[in-house]
């Protein structure tokens, strides 16, 4: 029974045995002698490891770096926003006040005239009141 497996399949034609067409060409897995080379080129020395962790290490630093400055750039695009929005907001209270004082002048010139006008008039009434009284 040792020699034997309980799971047997159905069919043999599904199965791809390790000697087939496919493992010599390396299709599914590499061949033995490949693997083998392919891991003697693929020994690096402590120093070759060193210098690719700390290549790694730089790169994920610089990574940090570059976030931390878009951080840093958007934080003053924001400052400068509401600065600039401050400005604006100073600028048309100061245009508003502007506009309240010229507007206040005009009233001003305005309500002069006005007196000076009715000042005129009466004295006129006046004159024309006293002309009457006198001829009679």
């Amino acid at each position: 029974m040792s020699g034997t497996s309980e799971f047997k399949t159905k069919t043999t034609d599904k199965v791809t045995e390790l000697r087939s067409q496919n493992y010599a060409n390396g299709d599914i897995m590499k061949a033995k002698i490949q693997e083998e080379q392919s891991m003697e080129r693929e020994m690096y020395t402590k120093t070759e490891i060193d210098l690719k962790l700390d290549k790694i290490n730089s790169d994920v630093k610089h990574g940090f770096e570059k976030v931390d400055l878009k951080f840093d750039q958007v934080r003053t695009e924001m400052r400068d926003g509401f600065e600039n929005m401050g400005l604006r907001m100073e600028k048309m209270f100061s245009d508003f006040k502007l506009e309240q004082q010229k507007e206040k002048e005009e009233n001003k010139k305005w309500l002069i005239a006005l007196t000076i006008g009715s000042l005129l008039s009466i004295i006129g009434i006046v004159v024309s009141i006293i002309a009457i009284l006198a001829q009679k």
